[in-house]
């Protein structure tokens, strides 16, 4: 915690490849956090919020895409647009409180009103042992949970170093994605989330994630 953020010049957002071209999201179809939405296709550093496997590769939620990536260069639709609803991150409020704390689960929810079937778990879903990445489906328990809406903005943790002409961070291979979600921003702070990480999660998540799998959960307080 402490460590500081950096904004996004442009505000990424969320966006599926459409492998079968119906404009709608599947439940097989890959679901990215698109850094650079103008470009409309995976490109290098955009974050997977899914699992996706071309054997014999499988490539994490969290992971960001490299070169060489079978992805790379899918055409991406955005959430909002067409057939599809608009996405948006939700919380469940787990322990009655009201305002977002760290028992809260969060989800990327297309319906605002609660949980259901197709929506993406982004920190899992921990009575159930639902890990983070995975797909809602019929009959699982935090179907039909109501939600609220959760605070906060999307922000980078620039652990490479890489800056600009200008002095400013530069997200790029390495950084990692958080949900900003309380005061002080640009700060790591308890309850922030990270959608990307490559390193850290073996110790923080052994024993609910698969070892390659690379989503977190919540920033804990020491």
């Amino acid at each position: 915690m402490g460590l500081a953020l950096s904004p996004f010049y442009v505000s990424p957002e969320f966006a599926f490849w459409d492998k079968n071209e119906n404009e709608r999201l599947d439940p097989d179809e890959v679901v990215y956090l698109n850094i650079n939405p103008t470009d409309d296709v995976v490109s290098e550093n955009d974050v997977r919020l899914t699992d996706f496997v071309n054997p014999p590769t499988t490539y994490h939620a969290g992971s960001q895409v490299s070169i060489g990536d079978f992805d790379l260069g899918r055409k991406l639709i955005k959430f909002g647009t067409a057939k599809n609803p608009r996405a948006e991150l939700r919380y469940i409020d787990m322990d009655d409180k009201g305002p977002y704390s760290f028992e809260d689960e969060i989800y990327l929810i297309a319906e605002p009103v609660e949980v259901s079937q197709g929506d993406i778990r982004i920190t899992g879903f921990l009575p159930s042992s639902y890990v983070p990445g995975s797909r809602v489906t019929a009959g699982e328990d935090d179907i039909s949970h109501k939600t609220l809406t959760l605070p906060g903005m999307l922000s980078f943790l620039n652990k490479n170093g890489d800056i600009n002409n200008g002095g400013y961070a530069i997200y790029d291979k390495g950084d990692v994605v958080y949900i900003d979600t309380q005061y002080p921003f640009y700060v790591v702070t308890v309850n922030d989330v990270r959608l990307s990480d490559l390193d850290w999660v073996p110790i923080l998540m052994e024993g609910l994630m698969p070892p390659e799998s690379t989503s977190f959960p919540s920033v804990e307080a020491p």
